[in-house]
């Protein structure tokens, strides 16, 4: 298991060239997401962020019996400022690659109507955003607990530390420590709590970063 990346994968046949399908999946992953885009021997890669976590998407595209596939394999960086991702909560990144590839499709369509003089109205995924409100909520949820977690823990370790005294709560009950043991753990929690602190301000810089550029 990768417990770095989480990766996903996905691929479509489309009924075109290899340069107008390379052209359109550019140009709808350029303007869509607004990632870095770097060009690679099979076509191109991109790196941004998604969720405050970091992703990197590479689009394979090759001439095939009946058209062009085009091959995406994504890795998102499971730590992140909204916590670590152990699966993918609601499909959503799954619903992602699919809604790019339907972005591809439409857009090849779009460039053959531009040449007839018409105009398409972009593909609206209702099942995505049902998958990207499940998704928020599951998120949402799992960081305020783990805040309340934490804070009482912070809290019950800077007691510790002043008393001797330290009171950890968690799933099988209360536990209770004593003595120097007791002040030591208390420290190295306030320790963890200022570099997961640290870490969080040193990700949303890298994403401001991101999105600059």
């Amino acid at each position: 298991m990768d417990w770095k990346y989480k990766h996903f994968h996905q691929e479509r046949l489309f009924s075109a060239s290899r340069e107008l399908v390379l052209e359109a999946a550019r140009t709808f992953v350029s303007n869509s997401l607004g990632w870095k885009i770097t060009d690679t021997t099979e076509g191109f890669s991109a790196d941004g962020y998604s969720f405050s976590h970091r992703a990197l998407a590479d689009f394979h595209v090759q001439s095939a019996a009946g058209g062009t596939r085009v091959s995406v394999a994504l890795r998102v960086e499971r730590a992140g400022v909204t916590g670590f991702m152990l699966f993918d909560v609601g499909g959503y990144y799954s619903i992602q690659i699919r809604k790019w590839l339907d972005g591809i499709q439409w857009t090849l369509h779009q460039q053959q109507a531009e040449g007839q003089g018409a105009t398409l109205t972009p593909p609206v995924t209702h099942g995505n955003k049902a998958a990207a409100f499940l998704f928020n909520g599951c998120l949402v949820f799992i960081v305020v607990m783990f805040a309340l977690w934490f804070l009482v823990n912070f809290i019950a370790a800077m007691v510790g530390i002043a008393t001797g005294t330290l009171y950890l709560w968690g799933r099988g009950g209360t536990l209770v420590v004593h003595g120097v043991w007791a002040r030591i753990i208390s420290v190295l929690i306030l320790m963890f709590g200022v570099w997961l602190v640290w870490r969080i301000k040193t990700q949303r810089a890298r994403s401001s970063v991101a999105k600059t550029f």
